[in-house]
């Protein structure tokens, strides 16, 4: 039987891909786009702003801002379905919030939902445990809308540098065009120097990850999971 899908965000970019693709897959059942102020999806999902839908789908994704996501929790934790979270940039109480809400529900939050990007990582986070006297520095380019800098992506990667390091990564920020996600990882040691690279071509990267990512949350007990469990990584 398909998965009952809620769209947060609906009438975003993300949101749009995410629809589109879940339209496609046979696994999915796209139920309902939910939009601040009534906004309606472009596509043909049913759209508004009705938070009661939560309750009837079987498992919501969510790609919007941090303030609409943190005000959003406490109806999806009501609602008791499984939450897939691509949004970035929350505070620390933020992330506490979301903590303590996959107490009660499967959440799978990730700053890229990427299958591609968080080999990336895992890649990343080998090459620092073994190279330990080299130093790390994260160069990311995005489009110009995109709000937070260094990206969700950029500080994810750094995060697993230094917990396998125990050394600071330094970042460094560009914004052209629409650039979808170039990520670059800079390895220097003292005779050589390591690149690490990941060019996203398309938005899609990010909506199939997401979906994947729903499909595995549903068959999970309460916790907070990242792509890494999703991946087995």
């Amino acid at each position: 039987m398909s998965l009952k899908l809620i769209v947060i965000g609906a009438a975003g970019r993300m949101g749009q891909r995410i629809t589109e693709l879940a339209f496609r897959d046979p696994a999915f059942l796209p139920l309902y786009g939910l939009e601040t102020g009534g906004k309606q999806s472009p596509l043909a999902i049913l759209s508004g702003s009705d938070r009661s839908m939560l309750a009837k789908g079987d498992v919501s994704i969510d790609f919007t801002i941090a303030e609409a996501t943190a005000s959003l929790l406490a109806e999806v934790v009501k609602a008791g379905k499984p939450y897939v979270i691509g949004t970035t940039g929350f505070s620390p109480d933020q992330e506490k919030a979301i903590a303590e809400a996959s107490r009660v529900i499967p959440i799978v939050k990730s700053y890229n939902m990427s299958l591609g990007v968080n080999v990336f990582f895992r890649l990343a986070q080998q090459v620092a445990k073994v190279l330990p006297g080299y130093s790390f520095h994260i160069e990311e380019t995005h489009h110009v809308h995109k709000k937070d800098a260094p990206s969700g992506t950029a500080v994810q990667a750094g995060r697993l540098i230094e917990q396998a390091s125990g050394k600071k990564v330094t970042y460094e920020s560009f914004r052209e065009g629409e650039v979808v996600g170039d990520h670059r990882v800079i390895i220097q040691g003292p005779t050589d120097r390591i690149e690490l690279f990941h060019h996203a071509d398309s938005r899609d990267i990010f909506a199939s990850g997401a979906l994947e990512a729903a499909k595995w949350v549903v068959k999970q007990k309460p916790g907070l999971y990242s792509m890494f469990d999703v991946l087995g990584l």
